[in-house]
């Protein structure tokens, strides 16, 4: 399987360089937006979007607008609705959003490094060492040292005498017979 198709499955993005097929249509669909009957505006990759380029901007604009205003009123900079947490610029949620957004980040940059590392080597046969379950000279335990519990033998919880649980009800010595 090519590495670029692998890293693209297993990360949920296209590989650089891919063209989806192109949707063969006659004409545009018509502008989503109530009161305007222009044709709607293609995307980077041929697609079409909901709505012409002047009602796209007319929204933009609105919606930044209106963001702006929440902000300025004490409003989270990255969602604008929630208020932001004292002495800082986000609100809760997208703070844990942001430090799960980074964490991901980081992990994915791990992952790929790996991957490039794996791909870089030789195809050969994996050989098993300790160091698959976790196991190094650093991390392993100390071994156990002797002290003088290990040595000395554990009181019998009660006389042998006293166990009658232990004593077949009828012993007549077959075990030790021959015949």
């Amino acid at each position: 399987m090519e590495l670029s198709t692998l890293i693209a499955q297993w990360s949920g993005k296209l590989p650089p360089g891919f063209v989806p097929q192109a949707v063969l249509r006659d004409e545009p669909p018509r502008c989503a937006q109530p009161r305007c009957s222009k044709p709607a505006s293609r995307k980077p990759d041929g697609g079409y979007w909901k709505s012409c380029d002047s009602c796209r901007t007319r929204r933009a604009a609105s919606c930044k607008r209106r963001r702006a205003a929440l902000v300025a009123e004490g409003g989270c900079r990255r969602c604008a609705y929630r208020k932001r947490l004292e002495g800082d610029f986000l609100c809760q949620r997208c703070r844990d959003d942001r430090n799960i957004e980074r964490a991901q980040k980081r992990q994915d940059a791990i992952d790929a490094t790996a991957i490039d590392d794996f791909a870089a080597r030789p195809d050969r046969a994996h050989e098993p060492s300790n160091l698959d379950c976790g196991v190094s000279p650093w991390n392993a335990r100390a071994p156990r040292e002797a002290s003088a519990a290990y040595w000395s033998p554990l009181p019998d919880p009660e006389p042998r005498e006293d166990r009658e649980w232990a004593k077949p009800l009828v012993d007549n010595g077959w075990r030790y017979r021959r015949h």
